[in-house]
């Protein structure tokens, strides 16, 4: 079951939306998270600002009992150039020799190697994860930071309280003395202009906004933030992009808004969605200017 699929199961008479859930405000549960108490990370976190608490609760998951985490092979793939580049590990690497997944042999293969905890790859893409990892040292090398992995420690988890709020981050990479954060992203495009509209749209400025603030309290340190983007495919191109303080400070204000909605969600173990009430749309100001050619047009 996907994550998705898992939204769509009710684990109490009431609901996440109308009334309190056992899920949401027990904490008594067993959990990973820190004192046995749901936290927040920045994927929670951009779910709670940019959809709603609702989809928050049902991705999270030491509060939904029906949570599954979504396995896909896009997922696979981009593990395993993790753990090769910023671990340099291929032990959890699992190579099948298959064209694709579509054979019995070599989806039981798969599912095996998943249920292992390992990342099944088809040897057509360890070759290409090899591919990449080389472009991206070679990168390195010879990039204004060419120390980016030279020491430090890779995934590395974070815990850390902000008031009753507990939160948790596990950091691609930090650097020994904590002053530098790596975070490290395949894509179909490199080019930092292109990164700006996805570092909005998917999270990533509060991600990062997120990261320095847990580094922050844990280490009293401000660290760098750095993400390494590199293309998934040939010639597997590289770039390094870090926020200026205008985008971090827009990342700042995400995180203390989802904090705030995660608290009072976490207060009264109600989960709510998106509004019930009418929506009425203002068009754009790129589509009223628009609208205005094509009143001139007609007129011609």
């Amino acid at each position: 079951m996907s994550t998705q699929q898992a939204a769509t199961a009710d684990p109490s008479p009431h609901g996440p939306q109308g009334g309190p859930s056992l899920a949401a405000t027990d904490q008594r549960r067993g959990s990973a998270d820190a004192d046995g108490v749901p936290a927040l990370s920045a994927t929670i976190a951009h779910l709670l600002v940019a959809r709603s608490a609702l989809h928050a609760w049902h991705a999270h998951p030491r509060l939904n009992p029906n949570y599954r985490q979504e396995e896909s092979a896009e997922f696979d793939y981009g593990r395993a150039a993790h753990a090769a580049l910023l671990e340099g590990d291929e032990s959890r690497w699992h190579v099948v020799e298959a064209d694709d997944w579509r054979k019995k042999d070599a989806k039981e293969a798969r599912d095996a190697a998943r249920a292992a905890g390992k990342m099944p790859l088809l040897a057509r893409q360890a070759h290409k994860v090899r591919a990449m990892v080389r472009a991206a040292e070679e990168f390195i090398a010879v990039s204004e930071l060419p120390d980016l992995l030279a020491d430090g420690e890779p995934e590395h988890a974070l815990h850390w309280q902000e008031c009753d709020t507990h939160c948790r981050s596990r950091l691609d990479r930090i650097s020994a003395d904590r002053l530098r954060v790596l975070d490290y992203k395949t894509t179909t495009s490199a080019n930092p202009h292109a990164f700006v509209s996805m570092a909005v749209g998917m999270g990533y400025t509060m991600q990062e906004a997120f990261y320095r603030r847990g580094v922050k309290a844990r280490y009293g340190r401000e660290p760098q933030f750095v993400f390494l983007l590199q293309e998934k495919d040939s010639p597997y191109a590289c770039s390094l992009v870090a926020f200026d303080p205008a985008m971090q400070e827009v990342g700042d204000r995400q995180v203390e808004y989802a904090l705030a909605l995660w608290g009072t969600a976490m207060a009264s173990g109600r989960w709510h969605g998106y509004p019930r009430r009418v929506a009425y749309l203002e068009p754009p100001a790129w589509y009223m200017a628009r609208a205005e050619e094509w009143a001139t047009d007609a007129n011609l």
